[in-house]
């Protein structure tokens, strides 16, 4: 399902002045339930950027899943008429990598062989990194009474071409306006993805919101990475109300091969 790029932006305008304190008020394990909320908005940018033309069975995907939440049980089929294969969550860091092959969209299972989440990748996109959130909101869409899905995907280009080595991408999904420094050089996020900055192996992470006039840090980190790493910072909102402290969490792995790179 495609929604425009505006509608995502306008979400998180209208969380980011109306329901700061909202968002970090209802808890749950790890990560408030608003703060995957919020990935669930993400989900509509990559339709937005991609025309969605249908995958063939001989373009393969690779991806990788994460969720803030854990989950557990679930599985995907990777290739037509075979078995399923069980997707694993890591709290801390991207999953292993999976391939699939088959027309979309991707089609996840739970341990009865329900379908409990789906994601449709742009055949542009040759490695992705699906972002898990549960639908804890009003239904709409294909979410609607009797369907079965549990989850919302967000789908995020995740190739090499995108983020390589020494790249520090960021996806803010805090419902603050941040802004401050990376390595001394001055950044203000955009709500959602933002530019990969190429910061090497090493950078001091800086972050802050302004209220009533009053500057308060929401985030600082030394992010250390080895030569060939790169890293996805996601934020997510407060975890205490009227805090303005950001939760995050670092992805740090090394970019996939070329598709077709011979070593």
């Amino acid at each position: 399902m495609a929604h425009p790029l505006r509608y995502l932006i306008a979400s998180f305008r209208w969380r980011r002045s109306r329901n700061r304190e909202i968002l970090a008020s209802r808890r749950s394990q790890n990560l408030t339930i608003s703060a995957t909320t919020a990935l669930g908005l993400f989900s509509f940018l990559v339709s937005a950027t991609f025309a969605q033309s249908p995958r063939t069975a001989e373009q393969p995907l690779r991806f990788t899943v994460f969720s803030a939440k854990p989950i557990t049980d679930l599985s995907y089929v990777p290739k037509p008429n075979g078995p399923p294969a069980k997707l694993v969550f890591y709290p801390t860091a991207r999953s292993p990598r999976y391939e699939v092959r088959g027309p979309g969209p991707l089609r996840v299972l739970d341990g009865a062989g329900a379908v409990v989440a789906e994601a449709t990748v742009p055949v542009e996109v040759h490695d992705a990194l699906l972002l898990f959130s549960p639908i804890d909101s009003p239904a709409t869409g294909a979410e609607k009474a009797g369907s079965s899905l549990k989850y919302r995907v967000a789908v995020l280009d995740d190739g090499v071409a995108r983020h390589t080595s020494g790249g520090l991408a960021i996806i803010n999904l805090s419902g603050l306006a941040l802004s401050g420094t990376i390595d001394g050089k001055a950044v203000t996020l955009q709500d959602g993805l933002n530019a990969t900055q190429a910061v090497g192996t090493t950078a001091k992470i800086a972050l802050h919101t302004t209220i009533k006039s009053r500057t308060v840090q929401s985030y600082t980190e030394s992010l250390k990475m080895k030569k060939n790493e790169r890293a996805l910072l996601i934020l997510f909102p407060p975890f205490n109300k009227g805090s303005l402290e950001v939760q995050s969490r670092m992805l740090i792995d090394e970019p996939p091969a070329v598709p077709g790179a011979t070593k």
